[in-house]
């Protein structure tokens, strides 16, 4: 398993994954856009925060991600949804990710392969299955419900990585070293080896993605041949 900053939000198995909170409470005084889609928990919170987003005519918005940001966990997620659950249909998607969530994402989970194979599935999960969740409760400062607002690229200053979905691929954009990030096709197998450190998602680089390596199988009809006897030495 690949090094990676401390994290106490990035989960590498759902047993992991912390408790379902309620009550969030948004910062006071943010001037930004951001204000009532980014809450902060009352508790102590150290998670990976993310956004996916459509682009837009001068960048992207989308929806907020609390927890398990890294792209070796956001991205498997994403294209086996795109191509299995919603079967290249780039827009519905989209529209189930952004459109039709009110306030944000809790986290983001194993519903999302449903139609995956099962080879793949299990592949991706381990055989574990948990649900996707919403971010509920959320108020502002003066305690009123708080609006649904789109988190844009002009406020993603507390944020770790950004997802946009763009029609030929995902890019990845590592927000705490670049403002943009290379693009991974839609095309690109889930069981790949992604790198989460942001230092290799650099804007004019190739994604870090290395499709798997799978082991031959072995032909149950070709003969084997068997090795020659090793033979003693004549004296």
């Amino acid at each position: 398993m690949e090094a990676r900053p401390a994290d106490s939000g990035h989960h590498t198995t759902p047993g992991h994954r912390a408790d379902h909170r309620t009550g969030h409470l948004l910062d006071a005084g943010t001037a930004h856009p951001l204000a009532l889609t980014r809450p902060t928990l009352l508790e102590t919170d150290l998670s990976t925060r993310a956004v996916i987003a459509r682009p837009t005519a001068d960048g992207y918005a989308g929806m907020y991600v609390h927890f398990d940001g890294y792209p070796d966990s956001k991205l498997p997620l994403l294209l086996a949804a795109y191509q299995h659950r919603f079967a290249g249909d780039l827009e519905a998607m989209a529209r189930h990710l952004i459109d039709e969530v009110h306030h944000g994402w809790e986290e983001l989970g194993t519903d999302l392969l449903d139609g995956t194979p099962a080879t793949l599935r299990l592949s991706l999960t381990g055989g574990q299955d948990y649900p996707s969740r919403q971010l509920t409760n959320v108020y502002t400062t003066g305690g009123a419900p708080a609006e649904r607002e789109l988190i844009t690229q002009n406020g993603t200053d507390d944020l770790d990585w950004a997802y946009v979905l763009h029609p030929h691929g995902i890019e990845v954009i590592a927000l705490r070293a670049y403002d943009r990030g290379p693009v991974v096709a839609w095309d690109t197998d889930p069981r790949s080896v992604i790198r989460a450190d942001p230092g290799a998602w650099h804007p004019d680089s190739a994604a870090p993605v290395v499709p798997p390596r799978f082991m031959p199988h072995l032909s149950t009809t070709m003969p084997v041949t068997a090795p020659a006897p090793n033979r003693a030495a004549r004296r």
